[in-house]
């Protein structure tokens, strides 16, 4: 008799696959006109179907919900870093939150392909340390210098009272066992007195 196999729901959970740029606008079309076409309402189940329908076949409801779950919560984020993919992005939001935007339903956003990744970063010649206070350095940058030098010399310091700590405690183990040792002599020496 063969063992049981395990349950499906203890199988080994693998993670969803990753969104593709191309998935990923191509998900953004799908809801906002899914959410343009029921009135900027909150979408039900039968409309996230049809969002995932239009969006990408490899992609369940759940997984589009989520996505643009996610997408919202990161376009809404103040501190955002720029993306060329979600700079592309209206989710319908806050029709307020934009001042180009009105407050009558438009029409989804034309297709287009993606749009076109930023430049590499331009490489800034540094500093060298060796010229006296760094000519040109921003009172930024001077600042944090400043607070790693501290950090440093703190972290010196704790090193030091480290190893101070060490060393006292070795010192007290060393008279610990001299203590010791005088005691064993003179406990010896009471008993060979005794036998003698």
């Amino acid at each position: 008799m063969a063992p049981p196999s395990p349950p499906a729901h203890a199988a080994r959970r693998v993670p969803p696959p990753c969104w593709t740029p191309e998935e990923t606008v191509a998900l953004a079309r799908a809801y906002t006109a899914r959410r343009l076409a029921v009135g900027r309402a909150h979408l039900s189940s039968a409309d996230w179907a049809a969002v995932a329908a239009a969006a990408t076949p490899s992609k369940t409801a759940r997984q589009c919900r989520h996505k643009v779950e996610k997408l919202r919560r990161r376009l809404r984020s103040k501190r955002r870093r720029p993306c060329p993919i979600l700079d592309g992005i209206d989710l319908l939001d806050d029709p307020s939150s934009s001042p180009s935007r009105s407050h009558s339903p438009s029409p989804p956003p034309p297709a287009s392909p993606l749009p076109p990744s930023p430049s590499p970063p331009k490489k800034r010649k540094r500093p060298d340390p060796d010229e006296e206070g760094y000519a040109g350095e921003s009172d930024v940058v001077q600042a944090v210098r400043a607070i790693g030098e501290g950090f440093v010399r703190a972290e010196l310091r704790r090193m030091e009272a480290a190893r101070e700590s060490q060393r006292m405690r070795m010192e007290m183990a060393l008279r610990h066992l001299d203590a010791q040792q005088r005691l064993l002599e003179g406990l010896v020496g009471r008993i060979v007195d005794a036998l003698e």
